[in-house]
């Protein structure tokens, strides 16, 4: 495995590498690694990941095709019907 060496780290950053480290009960190399691939993998697409494409889908208005065969008959009319009464034996009758 590779390795990084990196110089004239500032005290302030470098503590809290270590305070990190500490609380996540790691090494601070451990916790450098984590924080750098973190970095890295909210910022650069993977080989993984597909690349976004140059120009989006879609660009061109899509006509309907004119082979989709026209509903025969009458057209139907909305009609309004009261809501049903109950009838005498849905009534509970009083014994």
């Amino acid at each position: 495995m590779p390795t990084l060496i990196i110089d004239n780290v500032p005290v302030s950053l470098f503590d809290r590498i270590q305070r990190r480290a500490k609380t996540q009960q790691r090494t601070p190399a451990d916790t450098v690694l984590e924080v750098l691939e973190t970095a890295f993998r909210s910022t650069t697409p993977t080989f993984s990941e597909a690349p976004l494409p140059s120009e989006p889908y879609m660009t061109e208005e899509i006509c309907e095709p004119f082979s989709i065969p026209r509903p025969e008959g009458k057209p139907a009319r909305a009609v309004w019907v009261p809501a049903p009464l109950p009838t005498p034996h849905d009534i509970p009758t009083e014994e």
